[in-house]
């Protein structure tokens, strides 16, 4: 959607008294991975960007919490305070120790790193060392659980993808002296399977990287992180995601985010919370479609997205959004993949 667009949508929201009636319900993930790496756009932030993103932090009536702390209010159903925001960032590259963690730790904005353990242990000068972690640790950041290769799981397969996970949680435990007990999905890749097999080996909950707010109604082992970069890095994007709410929803289908050729594209599905005003303003886009899909309300506060275009093979998404008031926004991310194509 374009900025334009947004202003307009947001004084119709305010015109029509859209009531954010979950502002304390949910919090914004985001997702950071370079800091000052300028030669690979894809996955940096540029550090005059991410000044302007800590500015808007310090100065907008933000609430910010520790990555822990934010699975707690989940798991015991507790409200956030208002505008809460979590700061994570995926790969533990160097430019993480050197440029973005001392511009945090200035602010006073907790962090949490996810760390996948070969990189780390080749010595490779692109990516952290285990010392550099540790003192990271000392200062406060939380270190997360990130697979040992940072392999594509659903590829690889239950068996090789644990057993992936068990080789990181040895390296965790010899260098740190405990395993993490929070994980992320490399590249965001995850099925159901995989999500029980997380939960089965003990960790508290699992993030992939699809757009939206993390909520109460979430499945702790599939929430969203709003991703970050050059292109995407804008103040006013940035605007809108950080303050982002999640759309209180239930009886989302499919459950299941792994697609094959007989169910692409999916009948997606959902019902919104009857206390939420205005659904008739929502609008919903795949990610491939460059178009809003159609919306088909079978009951009150029921929503189907259909559209007939499948979706290509690799991750997708779809996002659904929708004015709350105040110039916030009601947001919903689902994540699909449809396996082969191109692994990146």
């Amino acid at each position: 959607m374009r900025p334009f667009f947004l202003c307009i949508l947001s004084l119709f929201s305010m015109l029509l008294g859209f009531s954010p009636a979950y502002a304390d319900k949910s919090a914004s993930v985001l997702l950071y991975h370079r800091f000052g790496e300028d030669n690979i756009p894809s996955t940096n932030i540029r550090l005059e960007q991410f000044e302007a993103h800590i500015k808007i932090l310090k100065e907008g009536g933000y609430h910010f919490m520790a990555l822990t702390d934010a699975i707690a209010h989940l798991k015991e159903k507790r409200d956030f305070p208002e505008r809460t925001v979590i700061i994570t960032v995926d790969d533990a590259y160097k430019s993480v120790f050197t440029n973005g963690w001392p511009m945090l730790k200035a602010a006073g904005i907790p962090l949490a790193v996810f760390v996948s353990t070969d990189p780390v242990d080749s010595g490779s000068s692109n990516y952290m060392s285990w010392d550099e972690i540790r003192q990271l640790k000392e200062e406060g950041v939380e270190i997360a659980h990130h697979t040992a290769s940072h392999l594509h799981m659903v590829h690889a397969g239950l068996e090789a993808a644990m057993a992936d996970v068990r080789r990181a949680s040895k390296r965790f435990e010899e260098e740190l002296g405990e395993v993490p007990k929070i994980f992320a999905y490399p590249y965001g890749e995850h099925s159901l399977e995989i999500a029980d097999a997380i939960q089965d080996e003990g960790f508290n909950a699992a993030f992939a990287q699809f757009s939206g707010a993390i909520a109460q109604w979430d499945n702790l082992y599939a929430l969203p992180r709003f991703p970050v970069n050059e292109r995407y890095g804008g103040e006013n994007r940035f605007k809108l995601i950080s303050q982002a709410m999640a759309l209180p929803v239930s009886d989302i289908i499919p459950a299941e985010p792994l697609l094959s050729d007989t169910n692409n594209p999916p009948l997606f599905g959902f019902s919104v919370d009857e206390n939420v005003r205005g659904p008739g303003a929502l609008a919903c886009y795949p990610s491939h479609l460059g178009k809003a899909a159609d919306l088909v309300k079978p009951l009150d506060h029921r929503i189907e997205v259909r559209f007939d275009k499948p979706f290509p093979k690799g991750r997708s998404r779809i996002n659904c959004t929708m004015p709350a008031g105040n110039g916030r926004w009601y947001w919903l991310g689902k994540f699909f993949l449809l396996p082969g194509g191109k692994l990146d």
